[in-house]
């Protein structure tokens, strides 16, 4: 009481007041957040169960296998295979020689989270107003995010790759990081995988457990921590899972799955956690690449991705799984965009163009690159589609099929793509088959437009001047979109 009466008599009774229900209301939000949060309801879930369970079950002797390879952070420069000189790549090169690489394929975001969504949705992430990355709940910015009100999960009624694969009869098994949510009944067993082993969060956010499907396998026991670990030279100090394993415990995991698997078709989402911050190489190889940690790094996801193309071929699983190798997003620190502008958290195609590269023995051709544009939203209706799946028709599904451009190396089916930046929900840029068009460059003094020729440039000239009608055109394709985003975000039909 004698604290209220100083405060009452320094600040004036009316203000005084103020300021204590001021905080007050503040204490009883974070109460709120913390203790009794629940996220929004749902408007699409029986929707979405109706259209699941109509799904027809697949013959298991006609249909493919499927492997998805996710690097996080891997630059488009990264790559031997896409002109890096220092880290060595020879087991994706091969992939790309033995398959189909797209010189024009982008993550649907600069940023993990909002990507991730649009990979296994097909659906742009301004769909969901999936901006930013979702933080772990006990976080000071998982607090943080439900004392604003934003979401900082997954909404249950979006409907994703692995939960069609297995309506229709497939095994699925997911090996590696999420970044989907946290919370229980927002984890990859309850969005369609059959097992999970793997994390939730980036390897830079605190904290920091390996699971088994929904059990901490092995438990983060570092204290609490409001900024993570971005520095492998200023670790948090032990009680963290050992990082330099992590890798080849993936690696592990991913085979054992193939190997339970060989009579049953089958969908393997490998999401690494690797090359993102902080970097951790494996003890046995540390040292060995010429790009430094960063390359040690990279070369052990190359062994991987090794290591699991030989167990398909151990397996005789080779000739009839498709594999799919990408990225969440651009480069980041250390990373390289191999001569693209920007890099990631940017639309710039430094953030967003990733390496792409695919292998189906007999099905696709060798050694072919292709110049189609893509997205990672593509990958839904491409899986479902080779699966005989029909699409989900009480939502838009942005992706388009890509099996005519990995196949026959057909033009793309996309007539515009959209760039979905990390500061609003619609889109930023819109490109067409040659010209992109940005709505700002958001460079000090020239707040302005900017029209890009991407075959034979990298965003470093503007043209608007030369190709105003290209502009123009591009331009109401941006706001068409952006409208359709703003009348109805999700996207509802």
């Amino acid at each position: 009481m004698k604290i209220l009466r100083s405060i009452a008599l320094g600040l004036g009774y009316p203000l005084a007041l103020v300021l204590i229900l001021g905080s007050v209301a503040i204490i009883a939000r974070l109460v709120q957040v913390v203790f009794f949060y629940s996220p929004p309801a749902l408007e699409h879930y029986e929707q979405k169960l109706s259209y699941l369970e109509s799904l027809p079950k697949v013959d298991p002797k006609t249909v493919p296998n499927f492997i998805v390879i996710l690097f996080d952070d891997l630059g488009w420069g990264d790559l031997s295979i896409q002109g890096n000189a220092l880290i060595r790549t020879p087991r994706i090169d091969q992939v790309a020689s033995e398959g189909l690489r797209m010189n024009h394929f982008y993550s649907s975001s600069p940023v993990c989270t909002p990507s991730r969504m649009g990979l296994l949705s097909g659906r742009y992430p301004g769909r969901r107003d999936i901006r930013v990355v979702y933080f772990p709940d006990e976080s000071a910015v998982g607090i943080g995010r439900r004392f604003l009100g934003q979401e900082n999960q997954l909404a249950r009624d979006e409907i994703m790759i692995p939960e069609a694969l297995r309506a229709a009869g497939y095994s699925t098994g997911m090996i590696g990081k999420w970044h989907l949510g946290g919370r229980p009944g927002h984890r990859p067993t309850d969005f369609g995988f059959d097992s999970w082993y793997g994390v939730l969060w980036s390897n830079d956010m605190w904290p920091l457990h390996l699971f088994r499907n929904d059990e901490i396998e092995r438990e983060d026991a570092r204290g609490f921590n409001f900024t993570g670990e971005r520095d492998e030279e200023r670790p948090l100090g032990a009680g963290g899972i050992d990082q330099t394993h992590l890798t080849q415990d993936y690696t592990h995991e991913a085979i054992d799955f193939l190997e339970r698997n060989t009579d049953r078709p089958f969908f393997l989402y490998l999401s690494h956690n690797f090359p993102h911050v902080p970097h951790y190489a494996s003890p046995e190889h540390a040292g060995e690449s010429a790009g430094g940690l960063y390359g040690d790094v990279v070369e052990d996801l190359d062994r991987s991705t090794g290591a699991v193309l030989d167990a398909l071929e151990r397996l005789n699983l080779d000739e009839n799984t498709l594999v799919i190798i990408t990225s969440d997003n651009g480069a980041d620190y250390l990373g390289s965009p191999g001569g693209l502008r920007g890099r990631k958290t940017q639309v710039y195609e430094g953030g967003q163009r990733v390496p792409m590269i695919v292998r189906w023995p007999g099905r696709i051709p060798e050694n072919i690159q292709s110049d189609a544009m893509g997205m990672n939203i593509d990958l839904f209706p491409t899986l479902l589609g080779l699966a005989g799946l029909p699409m989900p028709e009480d939502r838009a599904i942005d992706g388009r099929d890509l099996t005519q451009v990995m196949t026959a190396n057909a033009a793309s089916p996309h007539d515009h793509l959209f760039y979905f930046s990390i500061w609003a929900p619609e889109p930023e840029a819109v490109r067409d088959h040659r010209y992109k068009y940005l709505l700002n460059t958001n460079d000090v003094g020239r707040n302005r437009p900017h029209l890009s020729r991407l075959d034979v440039d990298i965003e470093a000239h503007d043209l608007r001047r030369k190709h105003p009608e290209v502009a123009e055109e591009l331009s109401q394709a941006l706001q068409a979109k952006r409208k359709e985003i703003r009348d109805n975000p999700r996207g509802w039909h």
